[in-house]
This record gives structure tokens, C-alpha cells and sequence, in this order.
């Protein structure tokens, strides 16, 4: 079992595949489990060969689960605090991974990513554990 902490500048993804497949270099695995440690940040597989494709995600997010809800009664950190919950569990928390040659086994358009759901940075603990 190894820990990745990953620092992130607010709200939206950051691709981690170079990251994880550094730990793997290392290690002769078959399976990859990664987990994030939060309640408000998240793991996705999703395409990687254009930028946009994060973008409509996050705008897709920001429609669906709005900030500031009048609904919500968890806003003990503010108005992006309820939202980034519930986008956490829709979006998940662990991914396992296949492992071929000491790298995930993504397709090729594929990237591994962090998502942050709050609206400040902060530093997210991913474990992961090989098999």
C-alpha cells in the first residue's frame, strides 16, 4: 500500500495517470485499487485527448448539483460545501484498474483523474494498493 497526495487548486480535475503509473514502475502488479481519502474529491476515468471534454464535464456538474441550494442544511464550509458531498458519490471514490507492463491498462484516450469538488485547493491523500 502505498500514499499519493495530490495538491489541487480548486474545483475540476487533474489527470494522475503519470503519477500512478510512476508508483507502478516500481511494482510488479496485476490490479491497481485507488482510493481517495475525502468526502469532497473524487476518481474518474474519463477521455484525455481534449480539454474540453473537462470542461463540459464540470459545466454538466455545476448544472446538476448547484451550489448554495436552498435545500441543503450541510453548508458548515460554505455555499460549495453540500455540493461537492453529493458530486463526490455520484462520481466515486475508488477505481481498480487493471495492470499490463507496470502501467494501467487505460484505453488510449483514456486518463485517470482527481477531481476536486470544493471551491478552494487542498491536498488529497490517494491510496493506493496493488495486487
Amino acid at each position: 500500500m502505498t500514499a499519493l497526495v495530490v495538491k489541487t487548486k480548486g474545483r475540476g480535475a487533474i489527470e494522475i495517470t503519470q503519477q500512478v503509473n510512476a508508483v507502478l514502475a516500481q511494482q510488479d502488479a496485476k490490479l491497481c485499487h485507488l482510493f481517495v481519502a475525502h468526502t469532497s474529491a473524487s476518481l474518474m476515468i474519463t477521455g484525455n485527448e481534449n480539454p474540453d471534454l473537462l470542461l463540459d464535464m464540470e459545466d454538466f456538474l455545476q448544472t446538476s448539483v448547484v451550489d448554495a441550494n436552498p435545500n441543503y442544511r450541510h453548508n458548515g464550509e460554505g455555499d460549495f460545501d453540500m455540493s461537492g458531498h453529493i458530486r463526490s458519490v455520484l462520481t466515486g471514490e475508488s477505481k481498480s484498474i487493471p495492470v499490463i507492463d507496470n502501467k494501467l491498462a487505460l484505453g488510449k484516450f483514456q486518463g485517470l483523474f482527481l477531481y476536486e469538488h470544493r471551491a478552494k485547493g487542498s491536498n488529497r491523500k490517494l491510496i493506493i494498493t496493488l495486487l
